[in-house]
């Protein structure tokens, strides 16, 4: 009963401290990132009053890590995955090797050991899934171009940990690498992503219509819990990260009949794992050691930032993802993350990391954690910036094309963004006879729609060369479909400033975006969820006959 209630203790104390320090942090709008964070630093060993127990929150925090990529990667399907591959692979490898060598470059200046250099090399290299993922779902980006990118390249990241943990401590050791054990690494990857991607396609979803017929929600929860469960235990099992077998669990239900359900259970028991997360990392910070060692802490902290933002820069300017893309991958990328913990531990262990750079890499993490949302909420004035650079511009916006019919568009509809969204409403304006022009950053989809004979630009439309293009201030109509809210308030800015008159209809993730998007000109939107609830009611009204009576209302209430 003792070792019961201990952890029930902890577990309350540490989700009162999270939610007062969340609070805190919202009244004095910050993310609330920075409240989680500063209640673990009241609950850890160097600081007065009640020292919660880390392994158990960090035990529990684990789990968080595991629901937020189970639902990751239900939302984040195969194709979407196979969109960003060449930047995610080749991009990522390029990013690691650079950083890798700037961190060792960095430890020989400063006079480090070669070994030491080599695994801070290593730790820098990895970002922060948890902190870019829920800076993103704060934000309602986790489905933007820039999104995908950014999960996309974390995804081979977390794979490139495996490795690293294998390879650095014989490296550093002078042992040499075996060949043997890298082969075995990739051969049981291989094997458990095969095997997972065949039971999505061929027994997972027999199994959860299965369920579904049972009519139980509370088997049917625990079904999905066992799936994301079962799949992280599997890859930790195999040597792989717990976190990648929890995104390879979520996407055998990927495009299911099932997912929003799943969504929908899980999201509630991801967020208040992912709290203790962020509550666990804070314990493990010494306020005193940051004091002490402030210079040393701050000067680490610039160096990763300045490192990973201009390194991540250079690896994924070949690919011309456009600006808004670039600068966000860019920034996003800054933080450390729970597998640097990882490795740098491993370092520690085996001799290669003394105990006071650990406690400086730990120190430089949160700093870099708490300067994410900050780098990007900073993108919209570095766009500006851009526009005053052309050249640099130039070789960040995509290289364009457009349909030849674009140039004599006039009293159009500019539809941005082609996806499900977009293309329904495009079909639509087009059969009740009005022309349609289309702008679309993905070109698999661009060309999808020149092929239907629909003016289309290719590109950012975020970037005034390619808005400019579909002569928006020439449009009848204006509909933004993109679930970005930040490029959509961009474009809606850009083209009120030369189009005054015209509707412009959006878009939005999130019931709070709506002010925003009125004030910067939009004349009406469209949320998913309240435009499924307005249809769900009108069948009400209709299945009660009721319609009758509240059209005079609301006429009544016009008047």
């Amino acid at each position: 009963m003792g070792a019961q209630f201990h952890l029930i203790l902890n577990v309350a104390i540490a989700v009162t401290a999270a939610l007062i320090g969340g609070l805190i942090a919202h009244r004095l709008h910050q993310s609330v990132i920075l409240g989680y964070l500063l209640a673990g630093v009241a609950l850890g060993p160097f600081t007065p009053g009640f020292v919660g127990d880390r392994e158990q929150i960090a035990a529990l925090a684990e789990i968080g890590v595991v629901f937020l990529m189970f639902a990751l990667g239900i939302e984040f399907s195969l194709k979407e995955l196979a969109r960003v591959r060449n930047v995610a692979l080749i991009g990522v490898s390029i990013q690691a090797l650079l950083l890798i060598a700037a961190g060792f470059g960095l430890g020989l200046l400063i006079g480090w050991p070669a070994s030491q250099s080599l695994f801070f090399g290593g730790v820098i290299s990895i970002s922060s899934t948890m902190v870019i993922l829920k800076t993103l779902l704060d934000r309602g980006e986790a489905a933007s171009n820039h999104g995908r990118t950014l999960l996309g390249m974390l995804i081979v990241q977390d794979l490139a940990v495996v490795f690293m943990i294998v390879l650095l401590p014989p490296i550093t050791a002078g042992s040499g690498v075996s060949l043997l054990n890298l082969a075995l690494i990739l051969a049981r990857a291989g094997v458990f992503i095969a095997t997972v991607l065949f039971l999505g396609v061929r027994v997972v979803p027999g199994i959860m219509a299965r369920v579904e017929r049972l009519r139980s929600p509370e088997l049917f929860i625990l079904t999905a819990v066992t799936l994301a469960l079962g799949t992280a235990t599997i890859s930790a099992l195999l040597g792989l990260s717990p976190a990648l077998g929890a995104f390879l669990g979520g996407l055998l239900l990927t495009e299911s009949e099932f997912e929003h359900r799943v969504i929908a259970e899980v999201v509630p028991m991801r967020n208040l794992f992912a709290t203790l997360f962020f509550v666990s990392i804070g314990m493990l910070v010494n306020p005193r050691f940051i004091m002490s060692n402030l210079p040393s802490v701050i000067g680490l902290t610039l160096f990763i930032i300045a490192a990973k933002t201009l390194i991540t820069l250079v690896a994924i300017l070949p690919f011309r993802l456009g600006v808004r893309t670039t600068l966000f991958t860019s920034l996003g990328m800054v933080s450390l993350g729970e597998f640097s913990y990882v490795l740098a531990q491993r370092g520690l262990d085996v001799g290669a990391i003394s105990a006071d750079l650990y406690s400086l890499i730990l120190a430089a993490s949160i700093l870099t954690i708490l300067l994410t949302p900050l780098g990007f909420q900073a993108v919209p004035a570095l766009e500006r910036l851009l526009e005053r650079a052309p050249v640099m511009r130039r070789y960040i916006t995509h290289s364009s094309w457009w349909s030849r019919e674009a140039e004599t568009l006039r009293d159009h509809a500019l539809i941005i963004g082609y996806g499900r969204v977009g293309s329904y409403v495009a079909r639509g304006l087009r059969q009740n006879g009005l022309p349609v022009a289309v702008i679309e950053q993905d070109l698999r989809l661009a060309r999808l729609v020149r092929a239907e004979r629909i003016p289309v630009i290719y590109g950012d439309a975020s970037s005034p060369i390619i808005l400019s293009a579909a002569h928006p201030e020439r449009a009848r109509l204006v509909v933004v479909a993109l679930p970005d809210s930040g490029a959509t308030r961009e474009i809606v800015r850009a083209t009120r400033r030369v189009n005054p008159s015209a509707p412009i209809l959006a878009r939005i993730a999130r019931d709070e975006d709506e002010e925003e998007l009125r004030r910067v000109g939009v004349t009406g939107v469209s949320a998913p969820e309240r435009a499924g609830a307005l249809l769900l009611l009108d069948l009400c009204l209709q299945a009660t006959g009721l319609e009758g009576a509240v059209e005079k209302e609301e006429a009544a209430g016009r008047e």
